[in-house]
């Protein structure tokens, strides 16, 4: 019996992406790669789909029609799928072709592979439309990758102020660090929260949809963390997030923090109950002031 890949559809209205994107489907399951199309053709920025159970088709469809993104299922078969990612990307010709690494075990190995290969999206099984169009966004964004520059930032940042180098140096290895420039859409109310964000560059705004219109309800500064609370509770964003400004943020996925069973988890999960006992607190405080 096929596993079932889509789950919860939503008759909603697709984001907004900036062009039209073709987008190529490689799983050797025929039901697997319908239920994905399916749910591509409910995205109004999605333009072609081509697909293929065989890897080895790539090349041909690569070859005759412009690719933006390939989404492709980490097991097929035999298939070394971060080999091909990674020749893919050492052609000239596709060196720009986004991938989406797609799996109903994505675990923190997977994706350190995935990182190394090049592959900034991350796709689990089953999916909803909001996560599918999480995994392009992601893949489209822009990723640091001077590990030095990068380090050099985050050993000033208080959240990380009790880890080692050797440390942070392993959780940018499976973590990304994204660029954002102004206005950019971090996160969206209602969106399903799957990561915390630690802001090392830059500002972002924290926004909320009300009756009289869009409100800032806070901006922040390198050192801020934000989001952690949907990976506390599980709810969706109760509000936006934009950048202001060029901005570099470290995304600490949810699955990462489960997936980790040494010393590095627990100094994340320790950094993350202080900072959601501190925002407690000081919401009691205001509060009691009221």
């Amino acid at each position: 019996m096929t596993e079932s890949l889509l789950v919860n559809p939503e008759n909603r209205p697709p984001a907004k992406h900036v062009k039209a994107l073709n987008v190529a489907l490689v799983d050797n399951v025929p039901e697997s790669r319908a239920l994905l199309k399916a749910a591509l053709r409910s995205i109004n920025f999605i333009d072609t789909i081509r697909e293929t159970g065989s890897p080895g088709n790539l090349p041909q469809i690569l070859s005759e029609t412009p690719v933006n993104i390939i989404i492709i299922e980490e097991h097929l078969d035999e298939a070394d799928v971060f080999g091909l990612v990674k020749k893919i990307h050492a052609n000239p010709g596709t060196s720009n072709v986004k991938f989406i690494l797609m799996s109903s075990n994505l675990d923190t190995e997977s994706r350190r592979k995935g990182m190394e290969a090049g592959i900034l999206g991350y796709l689990s099984k089953p999916f909803d439309i909001m996560s599918l169009e999480r995994s392009i966004k992601d893949s489209m964004g822009k990723v640091s990758t001077n590990l030095k520059e990068t380090l050099n930032k985050v050993r000033r940042i208080e959240f990380f102020s009790d880890f080692k180098d050797m440390e942070l140096v392993r959780l940018l290895k499976i973590c990304h660090t994204r660029k954002y420039q102004d206005q950019d859409q971090i996160f969206k109310e209602g969106e399903k929260g799957d990561r915390l964000y630690v802001l090392i560059a830059g500002k972002v705004e924290i926004i909320k949809h009300g009756d009289t219109g869009l409100a800032v309800l806070a901006t922040l500064t390198p050192g801020d963390v934000f989001g952690e609370m949907a990976l506390v509770d599980q709810e969706p964003r109760s509000a936006d997030a934009r950048a202001k400004g060029d901005s570099m943020i470290i995304e600490v996925n949810a699955q990462i923090l489960n997936d980790i069973d040494d010393i590095l988890a627990l100094k994340l999960f320790r950094k993350i109950a202080i900072l959601v006992t501190k925002k407690l607190r000081n919401y009691t405080a205001m509060m009691s002031q009221t």
